[in-house]
């Protein structure tokens, strides 16, 4: 959970006043299995531009109580094969016909279009894509005068030129608002809960300019520099070379935290007394610690404050008891602090250790723009022939993620914590 949240906290109060707290499902308490309803649009299209790789296309919009008519759902196609495009060549494509006119929204859209692609370009990795499959499926939709609100969540599987599987993301939530003109339907405005959009909203609070266009590309300027910054700073930060830890009690078990992210990325588990955390700043660290505890290392109510590490219940304790919560569980910041001032007892881990010595399980938190914003867990360590670190593997809650490279991340800044055991 981010620990400085109301940026994304305001995105969500603005999709819940659409539609009323009772009828909006947040991302996570979907499971992430499609809707059986029916198919509005299926496309399969080729890239042939002799300048581009070919990318393989397919756009789904699952609407099983078949609420929209056969040009609202075309026009959501539309949009989806536009992102499907942008995210396989990294150029924008171009959706102003898809909106009533050049509005606010608009622009940023197109701003959050602008600053996913010019980010992923700085990669070092070829992060075009050889094939991306968009799924919209319709939660709920709400009449307006002349205007229609659609609660949407989107599956998307990018398949990166660098990589051998799938990266799959789940359960993003979109609120697009439809208007009738003389030309048909049209986008009125666009809200998306997934980090490049996300950044665009801030950028765009933070820009100055006369016109709109003059606010997108200081938008675009202030979030991409921030991003060439970051990179810049990585290139001559080495970060802290790993030391022969011993633990006294417990190894860590890699392959059981893998599995259970494997298990849980794409839903909630509410099974074993869970809650979740996506309407409170994101369940990304959440779910993280529920992968290291399944790894079978122990929660820690030892000491006081910032140095437990606990869910018993939901309710924050900082007392030494095997009850409540402690902000570590849940919160980006927290759990960091806890891994660099632990010591005598609990999870022992080394934190801001040189990227190239991850390994599966451990901990990767990702921030952009001036704060730490998001928890990855590591599922695979990607090297050459020589043993080099070509790209670490990630999976995550909020986005809800899987098998997804931490090159592609718009949160541009990593550091890594190393998980080694329990005394």
């Amino acid at each position: 959970m981010n620990s400085n949240k109301n940026n994304i906290v305001k995105i969500l109060l603005v999709l819940v006043s659409a539609f009323g707290i009772g009828m909006w499902r947040w991302n996570g308490f979907i499971n992430s299995e499609l809707y059986t309803g029916g198919v509005a649009t299926q496309e399969q299209t080729v890239n042939e531009d002799e300048n581009i790789q070919a990318c393989s296309v397919s756009v789904e919009i699952n609407d099983g109580e078949k609420v929209l008519n056969d040009a609202q759902a075309e026009l959501l196609a539309g949009y989806a094969r536009s992102y499907a495009d942008t995210l396989c060549s990294l150029n924008p494509a171009d959706v102003l016909s898809l909106f009533t006119d050049e509005n606010e929204n608009y622009h940023i859209n197109k701003a959050a279009w602008e600053i996913l692609t010019e980010i992923r370009k700085m990669s070092h990795m070829d992060l075009t894509l050889e094939k991306a499959e968009i799924t919209y499926t319709v939660v709920e939709t709400r009449v307006s005068g002349d205007t229609l609100k659609i609660h949407i969540t989107e599956n998307n599987l990018q398949k990166f030129r660098h990589m051998q599987e799938d990266s799959c993301s789940y359960n993003i939530n979109h609120l697009f608002v439809l208007q009738q003109s003389d030309d048909g339907w049209k986008i009125k405005s666009h809200e998306q809960e997934e980090d490049f959009f996300l950044l665009a909203i801030e950028g765009w609070e933070d820009a100055t300019g006369e016109t709109y266009d003059d606010k997108l590309r200081y938008t675009v300027k202030i979030i991409t520099d921030d991003a060439r910054e970051n990179k810049e700073e990585l290139k001559i930060s080495t970060g802290n070379p790993p030391e022969d830890i011993a633990v006294k009690n417990i190894e860590y078990n890699r392959d059981a935290a893998v599995e259970y992210a494997r298990q849980w990325c794409n839903k909630r588990n509410y099974e074993d007394g869970y809650l979740a955390y996506d309407a409170f700043g994101g369940n990304c660290q959440n779910f993280a610690s529920q992968c290291i505890y399944a790894g079978g290392i122990a929660m820690d109510h030892s000491g006081y404050g910032e140095s437990q590490w606990k869910f018993y219940s939901q309710t924050l304790n900082t007392k030494q008891a095997a009850s409540g919560r402690s902000y570590s569980w849940t919160g980006v910041d927290p759990f960091y602090t806890y891994a660099t001032i632990n010591r005598s007892s609990g999870m022992v881990c080394q934190a801001d250790l040189q990227l190239e010595y991850a390994e599966k399980g451990d901990v990767i938190q990702v921030g952009a723009y001036h704060d730490w914003r998001h928890s990855l867990v590591v599922i695979d360590v990607m090297k050459d022939s020589d043993g080099n670190l070509q790209d670490i593997i990630v999976a995550s809650n909020t986005a809800d993620r899987w098998n997804y490279p931490l090159s592609a991340y718009i949160y541009t800044y990593p550091r890594l914590i190393h998980i080694i055991g329990q005394n």
